[in-house]
């Protein structure tokens, strides 16, 4: 046996020691370092108790915040709101900005669906793209009334597209969209409790029920 390896037996009155970094008992020295690698020591009595801690520690799942239930009933209404709109569109066909409607229910079922099999990213993508349509709205009302405010960023093509599509919503339907919207930022930010599910719920179904009455009231 090595002499920097002395034997585990202790003797009568000496402190057992253990080095966590090569796993040498032996009996503690005055400096507190181990004979082989010359790292600090423990006390025998913490050697259990750390090996039980580190076993406890690694056997412990990881903790998986739970997905917010707001972000999950604004899945279920996107996906509602979805599916009449296109039960509308199919027994009452439109050929006016036709393609921009396509497009909104497309987009409003693949984000109900990804909000109802819990995938976090569509949170995010859902306040995006709430902000950004309540941005370009209300720019293009001000650019309306005081044209000549600032310069226009868009080009004139997508400038007329987006106006015509914005007046094509006028009167009724652009306050069931920002109803949409809003009800929807309410129910994905952060973790709404009831109260604030509630009022989501409320501010983001009209659009579907004016829909189904649109689609199966004669």
């Amino acid at each position: 046996m090595s002499a920097l390896d002395p034997p585990h037996s202790v003797s009568p009155g000496a402190e057992p020691a253990y080095c966590p970094s090569c796993e040498l008992a032996h009996t503690r020295r005055p400096d507190w370092l181990c004979p082989r690698c010359g790292m600090p020591v423990e006390t025998e009595v913490s050697r259990p108790r750390k090996r039980a801690q580190a076993r406890a520690q690694a056997a412990a799942p990881e903790y998986e915040p739970e997905f917010p239930l707001g972000s999950f009933v604004a899945g279920a209404v996107m996906g509602v709101t979805s599916l009449v709109l296109a039960i509308g569109f199919a027994r009452h066909p439109v050929t006016e900005h036709r393609w921009p409607l396509v497009a909104a229910m497309v987009l409003l079922a693949v984000l109900g669906l990804e909000l109802l099999i819990k995938v976090s990213l569509a949170r995010w993508v859902v306040i995006a793209i709430a902000l950004l349509a309540a941005v370009l709205a209300s720019e293009d009302l001000v650019r309306a009334r005081v044209p000549d405010l600032i310069r226009d960023p868009l080009p004139p093509a997508v400038r007329v597209l987006l106006r015509d599509v914005i007046r094509a919503l006028y009167p009724i339907d652009i306050l069931l969209a920002s109803g949409l919207l809003a009800g929807s930022l309410l129910l994905v930010v952060g973790r709404p409790g009831r109260a604030r599910i509630a009022a989501g719920v409320l501010l983001a179904t009209p659009l579907a029920i004016v829909g189904i009455v649109r689609a199966f009231v004669p």
